[in-house]
């Protein structure tokens, strides 16, 4: 009943007419949801229920797509994932990981029990939502405060090799690929920026092809190294690389990324960072 009065809320952009549905949490982030773009849903709506941990309910199955005119035309289609607690009441929405990064953790981790994967899946489509919808002080929660924030950037050339300071610098071809290490206070500084620019007005991440390891050497805690493929759109920027997380799930209504790393597409698959690069 509670979905049947979603769709019929987005159908009639009447979202106030659904405020009774969510906690106070759910709801900031579903009017969050509303306001990215011009919402409407597509398809048809197919929508499937799976018990979690701690009496939770997830509906998935609802496909909308959001459209921006400005600074240029964009449109994005996205799976709603929809938490209910407990007592009922809707406590997160979130954007779907998509088919092809869902069914690498749901099919090929098979030794994994279905909490492990779906713990993953909540934390992954998270971390995906904070970015589009910009959510700064989500994204400050869940990094550590010594968390280790690597970023590559590619820089085009033309002629002869030039310096680059103190930076590691790779080549392929005619681009030069740098990495940056930030603290955790620089790196929010830089996203802090970037979602306050005015030109920035909509930001839309996409996850392809993952490979998850359970890193064993952590005893008792559960810290799983996530490589993903990222397809990363905004209005000012867009690129497509790999990122990578080394996240701390030993508390699973806290996750805490130790390590975030991103390096462009062009970098050889041999020397993307794995989780061997970070604990021994």
């Amino acid at each position: 009943q509670a979905m049947t009065r979603i769709e019929e809320a987005f159908r009639t952009r009447n979202y106030i007419a659904v405020d009774d549905l969510f906690d106070m949490e759910g709801l900031d982030v579903f009017r969050q949801m509303t306001r990215y773009g011009t919402a409407r849903l597509v398809g048809e709506q197919n929508i499937t229920f799976f018990k979690g941990a701690g009496g939770t309910v997830t509906a998935r199955g609802m496909k909308a797509s959001f459209s921006f005119t400005s600074p240029k035309k964009a449109t994005f289609t996205e799976d709603l994932v929809f938490t209910f607690n407990k007592e009922g009441k809707i406590c997160n929405v979130t954007f779907g990981l998509g088919k092809t990064a869902e069914e690498s953790i749901l099919c090929r981790n098979v030794s994994w029990g279905d909490d492990v994967k779906a713990q993953i899946m909540e934390f992954m489509e998270n971390y995906k939502t904070a970015y589009c919808l910009k959510r700064l002080e989500y994204i400050r929660d869940i990094f550590a405060d010594d968390a280790v924030i690597i970023v590559g950037r590619v820089t085009h050339r033309n002629g002869s090799t030039t310096s680059i300071g103190e930076h590691q610098v790779s080549q392929f071809g005619k681009d030069i690929i740098t990495h940056n290490r930030y603290t955790k206070d620089e790196y929010l500084g830089n996203l802090e920026k970037c979602f306050k620019n005015p030109r920035n007005k909509y930001i839309n991440v996409k996850f392809a092809e993952n490979d998850i390891q359970t890193l064993k050497s952590f005893n008792d805690h559960k810290v799983y190294g996530i490589q993903i493929k990222q397809l990363y759109n905004s209005a000012t920027y867009g690129d497509i690389g790999y990122l990578y997380l080394m996240v701390d799930m030993t508390d699973a209504d806290k996750p805490q990324i130790k390590v975030r790393t991103w390096q462009p597409n062009q970098t050889p698959l041999e020397d993307l960072f794995h989780s061997g690069d970070f604990y021994r």
